[in-house]
């Protein structure tokens, strides 16, 4: 039985996780300079190491609007998506999980979520399904903006 490991993350109400293989490290909110005439979800760029890196807002992407809220006490999980380093806000990075291929299920076909049903790799069931993470295509995600 193969195994993943994931990083849970929340944003807004829902909580998220991501294919660790993809994640390279998570930070506390650092200053992000704002690019002009950049989409919505893009904040913009930080200075990683002396790489310069796009972040992007998740929520954002994800359509949860929040125009007043406070990016300070947010977490910016630097993944790379599509051989590029991005920086991604979340609302808080919970912990990493180590799933079986039997605790993943297909998002159902009626699946009523802000996230577009493309973009959901699968449904992680943890706890005997009382914890239910929603598996996120970063690829596809970023893709789609990129």
């Amino acid at each position: 039985m193969a195994e993943i490991q994931v990083v849970a993350f929340m944003v807004g109400n829902e909580e998220f996780c991501l294919d660790i293989s993809k994640v390279r490290e998570i930070k506390e909110m650092m200053p992000i300079t704002r690019v002009p005439n950049s989409p919505d979800f893009v904040e913009g760029v930080i200075n990683l190491r002396g790489q310069i890196t796009t972040v992007v807002n998740l929520k954002k992407l994800l359509g949860y609007y929040d125009m007043d809220e406070d990016l300070s006490t947010k977490k910016i999980i630097i993944a790379e998506v599509k051989d590029e380093v991005i920086g991604i806000i979340v609302d808080s990075v919970s912990d990493v999980i180590t799933l079986t291929d039997d605790q993943i299920d297909q998002p159902p076909k009626t699946l009523t979520s802000r996230v577009d049903i493309r973009y959901i790799k699968g449904i992680a069931k943890i706890n005997d399904g009382e914890r239910l993470l929603i598996m996120v295509d970063l690829d596809k995600l970023m893709g789609e903006e990129f």
